[in-house]
């Protein structure tokens, strides 16, 4: 499936050098018509960006998550990840992989919807997607209160619970009927927490929002098994070794490695036979160190792992006493974890935009290697960016390949800033509309009214009779209201004068666009939680057209 994507992404012959047609062509247009009124050129400039915003999603280099139902998904990578996580919660027999809308595929996405206690539409916006981030994601954090009625969760955390415990090793099934395998489960989760010493109490072993908040914080656990642990416990059956592979195995993918997070399959560690030595007395097999088998996916993983972190000549042998030394690779990943919490996000944007600035001509690769990974896109953000952070500040010095996880971080990000810029480009229309009104939405004789004139000198007017409950429901909303419309004003501003910088310094095309996105990402990612909900963009390019006011 992997090399069916990258196939048809090449059918789209997407030149990167090429694109943003109708913005270019209207920025050179107004430097040649010097007498022409701001609103006008403003108008055409908005208007054109609208239509190449349209043409980049049609071209499929950018393909946000959609505002109403769908008649089709030209996202394949993100239609197969829906997919691959309604199968591991149940709600799909099997994970065939296609990259389409099928009726199986809507009547899953309606079940997880009802028992998640959400629109049951049968298609992915973004309230299900952020569902299916917090259930089966490892970054999202896990609002808890809101899968939780009281003690009792909804269908879908049960679900979710079955399948974290799995892929944490502390089951061998992801069943979510089974009660008998769900309850061993959650006490061995009690014993590894109590080892671990993640809670200033001992956890429950039932399905309660305490325990299960624990259970789904990622970052937590590595902590606990990045701290010092000595001693190991003795029995090599305690649920820790298996918790530790299991998590070991889940961080890797999270990091860009070749290995699925697949839970504990029984086999990965061995012990050696005891062989008795001249003059030495034979250790008792209970006593042997465990060891992790060279066969296992686990071990690849490790042995790469230790590799890119400068261990070469160690990295078997660091990967094989894995059951032993397990604290030590934690300490590297909760190391990057704090890496990543430290960086602020204008560091974030700066670290990718370099990269990707110094070898543009790299974005066609970048965008086949993005769009073959899946799931990958979706999660680890967080931890790539510690790993790169890391990379960069390494005393050889040495240029950073552009592979899968700069490739997972670039298309990321821009995918990011790409709906949020699209985002203010539908807000700002109506927004606009709302601002030149005589009296402004909501306002009332009897209670509160906020008008202008034609210089737009605002006037409010305040009934002394009025309910001042609607009166401060009105403030508040116009308030929240002007916050929005300045957010969107300062995103497009921001946006369209740098991209046209970019066109003026021959960065055109989609290049420029994406220089641009990774550019300004971080600014425009925090202006961005204030644009309001709007609809979809129109489906007919000819339809991307601002009202002139």
């Amino acid at each position: 499936m992997q090399g069916e994507t990258v196939a048809l992404f090449s059918q789209m012959k997407v030149n990167f050098t090429e694109g943003l047609d109708h913005f270019r062509q209207t920025i050179f247009a107004a430097q040649t018509a010097l007498h022409a009124p701001p609103d006008e050129i403003l108008f055409n400039n908005l208007s054109a960006l609208a239509q190449d915003f349209d043409i980049a999603r049609s071209n499929g280099i950018f393909d946000p998550l959609p505002e109403e139902a769908p008649r089709e998904s030209h996202d394949a990578s993100r239609t197969r990840t829906i997919r691959s996580r309604l199968a591991c919660l149940g709600y799909l027999r099997l994970d065939s992989r296609l990259p389409i809308i099928d009726p199986l595929l809507i009547h899953a996405i309606k079940k997880f919807q009802h028992d998640a206690g959400l629109t049951e539409d049968g298609w992915v916006g973004r309230q299900t997607w952020q569902a299916l981030q917090e259930l089966v994601g490892f970054e999202s954090p896990l609002h808890i209160n809101r899968w939780f009625a009281g003690n009792f969760p909804n269908s879908a955390l049960q679900r979710a619970i079955a399948l974290r415990l799995h892929v944490l090793g502390l089951t061998d099934t992801p069943a979510f009927d089974d009660p008998d395998k769900l309850d061993a489960g959650l006490h061995r989760l009690q014993a590894v927490t109590a080892f671990l010493h993640l809670s200033a109490q001992d956890i429950k072993p039932e399905i309660c929002p305490a325990t299960i908040a624990l259970l789904f914080d990622q970052d937590l656990l590595v902590q606990g098994l990045a701290a010092e642990l000595s001693p190991l416990p003795e029995d090599g059956d305690h649920p820790l070794f298996s918790f530790a592979a299991s998590l070991a195995k889940v961080e890797l993918w999270l990091a860009g490695y070749d290995v699925a997070p697949d839970g504990y399959q029984g086999k990965e560690f061995f012990k050696r036979t005891p062989i008795r030595r001249r003059g030495r007395q034979r250790m008792p097999l209970g006593q042997q160190p465990l060891l992790l088998s060279d066969d296992a996916k686990l071990f690849t993983a490790l042995t790469t792992y230790w590799q890119d972190h400068g261990k070469e000549g160690e990295s078997p042998g660091l990967a094989q006493r894995f059951a032993g030394e397990f604290p030590l690779f934690f300490r590297m990943i909760d190391a990057a974890l704090r890496a990543r919490n430290s960086l602020p996000e204008s560091e974030k944007s700066a670290m990718i935009y370099h990269v990707v600035a110094k070898q543009p001509e790299q974005l066609e690769a970048i965008w086949q290697t993005a769009l073959s990974l899946d799931d990958q896109i979706w999660d680890g953000m967080g931890r790539v960016f510690g790993w790169l952070h890391n990379l960069t500040r390494r005393p050889d010095g040495k240029e950073i390949v552009i592979g899968r996880n700069i490739s997972r971080l670039v298309y990321h990000q821009a995918m990011t800033g790409y709906d949020i810029a699209r985002q203010a480009l539908q807000a700002f229309p109506a927004q606009l509309d709302n601002i030149f009104q005589r009296e402004l939405q909501g306002s009332d004789p009897h209670h509160i009214m906020m008008c202008h004139d034609r210089d737009l000198d605002f006037k409010v007017f305040i009934n002394g009779r009025g309910d001042q409950e609607k009166i401060n429901q009105f403030i508040d909303q116009v308030t929240l209201t002007s916050r929005s419309f300045a957010a969107t004003c300062r995103i497009i501003g921001v946006f369209v004068s740098t991209l046209s910088l970019f066109i003026s310094q021959g960065r055109t095309g989609w290049a420029g666009l994406i220089l641009t996105l990774l550019q300004l990402s971080d600014r425009i990612s925090s202006l961005g939680r204030q644009l309001p909900a709007v609809p979809n963009f129109p489906t007919t390019p000819g339809a991307n057209v601002l009202p002139r006011t």
